[in-house]
């Protein structure tokens, strides 16, 4: 018996047996997959198991924390609220959020955050785990933080875009960025989507479970020693500060918060539809999710180099990564944008191959940008184009 659920078009059938096998594999437990191609759903699968005991099968409706592609999502409501005119990209972060004018910050823009370049990558002070979940706090905190470095050098912020660009999207709109997303996107896209889960869907939320370290990729033995070397570092503090962000993946209160830019709650079909839309002229099932004029900034490129974060080279539009020629962090064509998760989740779009493309899953890797089964999986789409 399979152990995959969906469909496929015939064309696409082989990433069916790449992603039955990538299930089968040691590698894996539960996921889902799809692909939107040229405005239509081509790739529709799951599968595995949604539970680390192995008791509950993935579901078509199960979703699971897919980290950092809620970074994606994010960035599409900012562009959608900025064409209705709830704010710009050019205002002053402080034109929103005064508070943030501290340690020499009055200078900043909205479009800095999206682009990593504010230089607030991370909280030097250190947070208590329960503080994690208090929003008022947090921003108080992220307002409180001096930049690490000059204005001008980008650098990855893991947790501290969330709320920056949520507390302004707050302050602007009047409205949080989950409340946004599920009016705005998910309602009339019908999509599976939450930055904030309500706890009556918690029974459809896969079990997220770390795999096992990898040892040999550079990316991620330069980072872990980085870290250990520098505990009080920024890379350190930017991944770990508060604690509680690495331990509470399952808990009630991480998946009722909202967090944009770590704790969206998504499964694959919902990523391609959006990135689908992105890479169709911004439309979908006669939906108009973003408009033409505004898809530009996905794709142009506003900051790129390397990145005192991550330590490796990365590169960012206008609230997404997007795709780079070295191994590990190439996801589609020179124009592809959108964003991994950590563990391995991805979302992005090539607008080139009119290709938008979701995978999620439940058993983290280490990588740090796209990992070696997303790549797989990714490698098996494209040689069906």
């Amino acid at each position: 018996m399979s152990m995959v659920n969906g469909f496929v078009t015939p064309e696409f059938y082989s990433v069916r047996e790449a992603f039955e096998q990538l299930l089968l594999s040691d590698d894996s437990r539960g996921a889902s997959l799809a692909l939107v191609h040229k405005g239509e759903l081509v790739v529709d699968l799951w599968g595995g198991m949604s539970d680390a005991d192995e008791q509950q099968g993935w579901q078509q409706d199960t979703i699971a924390n897919a980290f950092s592609c809620t970074k994606g999502i994010a960035a599409i409501c900012v562009l959608r609220a900025v064409e209705q005119g709830l704010l710009s990209l050019n205002d002053r972060i402080i034109d929103y959020w005064p508070d943030f004018a501290q340690e020499g910050k009055s200078h900043l823009k909205v479009s800095d955050i999206l682009s990593h370049k504010t230089g607030v990558s991370a909280i030097d002070a250190m947070i208590q785990a329960d503080h994690l979940y208090d929003w008022d706090y947090m921003c108080h905190a992220v307002a409180e933080q001096a930049p690490w470095w000059p204005y001008g050098q980008h650098g990855y912020s893991p947790l501290t875009f969330g709320w920056m660009i949520g507390e302004v999207f707050r302050q602007a709109t009047g409205q949080t960025m989950g409340q946004y997303l599920q009016k705005e996107i998910v309602a009339p896209m019908g999509l599976d989507c939450f930055i904030g889960t309500p706890e009556s869907e918690f029974h459809r939320c896969a079990k997220i479970e770390r795999g096992r370290p990898v040892k040999g990729d550079p990316m991620v033995d330069g980072l872990f020693k980085e870290i250990m070397k520098n505990p009080t570092g920024v890379s350190s503090k930017a991944f770990a500060n508060p604690p509680s962000a690495q331990r509470g993946t399952n808990s009630k209160a991480w998946r009722s918060m909202e967090l944009p830019s770590a704790n969206g709650h998504t499964n694959g079909r919902s990523l391609a539809k959006l990135y689908g839309a992105l890479a169709n002229g911004g439309s979908l099932d006669g939906f108009r999710l973003l408009k033409p004029e505004s898809l530009s900034l996905c794709w142009s490129e506003t900051a790129r180099g390397y990145d005192p974060v991550l330590h490796t080279d990365t590169r960012f539009s206008m609230g997404f990564m997007m795709s780079q020629p070295s191994r590990l962090a190439q996801f589609g064509g020179p124009r592809s944008f959108g964003h991994p998760g950590a563990g391995g989740s991805i979302g992005f779009a090539d607008p080139d191959a009119q290709l938008g493309f979701g995978y999620v899953h439940n058993y983290m890797g280490p990588y740090i940008l796209v990992d070696p089964r997303a790549e797989g999986l990714i490698t098996a789409v494209y040689e069906c184009l």
